[in-house]
């Protein structure tokens, strides 16, 4: 009986000790207002060309997500989807460089997907034709990350 408090009592102590310390490595997820998302996705639609309703723009976390939902690049190459995410990433990079609730962003992320029309029964789901992402390294830069 003895021994098992004494287990018990240095799996509370470890978790005690390290239990701050992971709360402090995690940031919080970054803050960012629907009209700061729709101003991102203006300076995208002018510089791109890109129909409106092509381009959804959200956050998960730390990750901001562009989404070119059923775009012409679907059926371009790898290579020609990489140059408009580059295009794309420094449009929002530039966007999001000093505002406050993008501190915390780590990746931007840029996916190519196919969707349903609304008036289908499988509207909801997407498919992913391609993915393409920058990461902030130490200069704060988001850089082209390639797997």
């Amino acid at each position: 009986m003895t021994r098992h408090s004494l287990t018990q009592g240095l799996i509370c102590g470890l978790l005690v000790m390290v239990g701050p310390t992971v709360a402090a490595a995690q940031s919080a997820p970054a803050v960012v207002a629907a009209d700061q998302l729709g101003n991102i996705q203006t300076a995208i639609n002018k510089a791109i060309g890109a129909q409106a309703k092509t381009i959804e723009i959200t956050t998960d976390g730390n990750v901001l997500v562009v989404a070119r939902v059923n775009s012409n690049m679907n059926a371009s190459t790898h290579e020609g989807r990489n140059n408009e995410a580059k295009t794309i990433a420094a449009i929002v990079a530039g966007s999001i460089g000093g505002s406050s609730g993008y501190g915390t962003m780590s990746t931007i992320r840029v996916d190519y997907m196919t969707r349903a029309k609304a008036s289908s029964k499988a509207a909801s789901r997407a498919k992913i034709v391609d993915r393409v992402e920058f990461r902030k390294g130490p200069d704060s830069v988001f850089d082209f990350h390639q797997t």
